[in-house]
Order: C-alpha cells, then structure tokens, then sequence
C-alpha cells in the first residue's frame, strides 16, 4: 500500500485497472493483502460511466488513501476524512479538492454499499455519513488554512492574525455552502504545487494535469 498522501504509483493504477474482478461464492473469501485491489477494481468498474475520466481518477487516488487509512478494520467516515484531507492538502493542489467534491456522492454511496460486502474474513463495517455539503465546508477551511500559512510563509506573526486572516479568507471563499473556486485560484495563483521529486513519472504528470485544469 502507498503511505499515505503519497498515492498509489500510476502504473500500480493503470494496471488495476486493466483487470477484470471474479465473482466470489460466499465460501471464498480474499486475503486482507488483496483488500485495496479488489475495492479498486469494483470502483473503477461501477464508477467509471458515472464519472469524467478525471474525476474518477482523482476520487480512485483518494479512495485508495481511505482504504490505507482503513487497513481492513471498520471504516468511520467521520473521522477518517478529515485528517485525511489535512494530510493531503500539502501534497495537492486545490483542484484536486474540486473533483472529490464532484465525485464524493459517488464514491461515499460506493464505500457504504462495496465495503461490507468484500469477501474477508472478517467483515469490514462502514459508519457515519459526510453529506457534500459537509464535505464541501471541509475543503473550504483547508484551502484557507493552507492559503493563511502560505501567506505568512517566512513572515512570523501572533497565532491571532494567522486566524483573523484564516477567518476573512474563509468567509471570501465560502459562501452559501458552496465554494468560490474563482476566488480560491485566485489566492493560489502566486503559489504553485511543489511536487514530491520521489513520486513516480506518471504521478508527477497527473498532479501537473491537475494543475492546468
């Protein structure tokens, strides 16, 4: 499995992607190696006339960081994705947030439903249930946490000017449970994504992509 925030490498995806997931009779059970595998193929093969190519792109990579934070055990979606979503920001730019939002219906609807029926030995249970609008507000105050500290990069102030300005670049880019992604490029514009240089070739050139989008 990739650490996480690292993402899976492209290759690992692209190859997932190329095979085709048995059927299983109720006494053939799969290895808990075998465990992110399966549910990235069931993903990929019930999700991909549902979503744009790149968004289920993105939403495979997030789903894949969730099933590492998972390990096999019961998945509590209230307090996997958040931290989730703080581990991630530094590592993707903010277009990337845009596409899980576009996706995550799917994708929860996808983790409720797929999970309880992967054929481990032990059952892995889903709980809590994160809305769009909820995930949407998430997103919002990472992107202005992240804006707030690149802002103040090399700048030492007071932890309260940190959260005033957090505050005022939340309440411009968040409004009426929907985010502002014109003003959101505008405030990352300055500061493009520096990508990790041990990541591999095709990972490298989906973030880029990301980028332009």
């Amino acid at each position: 499995m990739p650490k996480q925030g690292q993402f899976a490498k492209s290759s690992r995806l692209k190859q997932l992607n190329q095979f085709r997931v048995k059927r299983h009779s109720q006494q053939n059970v799969i290895d808990d190696e075998q465990f992110v595998d399966y549910v990235i193929l069931r993903f990929n093969l019930t999700s991909k006339k549902r979503l744009k190519k790149n968004i289920q792109e993105s939403n495979q990579r997030f789903l894949i960081e969730i099933l590492d934070a998972c390990q096999g055990r019961n998945l509590d979606l209230n307090s996997t994705i958040p931290g989730l979503l703080k581990k991630l920001n530094s590592r993707v730019p903010w277009q990337f947030y845009r596409q899980i939002i576009a996706g995550w219906e799917v994708l929860q609807q996808f983790i409720r439903r797929e999970l309880p029926r992967v054929p481990l030995k032990k059952q892995v249970l889903v709980s809590g249930t994160i809305t769009k609008e909820d995930l949407t507000k998430m997103v919002a105050e990472e992107l202005a946490t992240k804006a707030t500290t690149m802002t103040f990069l090399n700048r030492p102030v007071s932890k309260q000017i940190q959260e005033m300005t957090k505050s005022r670049l939340l309440q411009a880019v968040y409004q009426g449970n929907k985010i502002n992604w014109q003003q959101i490029a505008t405030l990352f514009k300055p500061f493009p994504l520096t990508i990790d240089p041990q990541l591999d070739q095709g990972t490298k050139e989906w973030l880029m992509a990301l980028e332009k989008d």
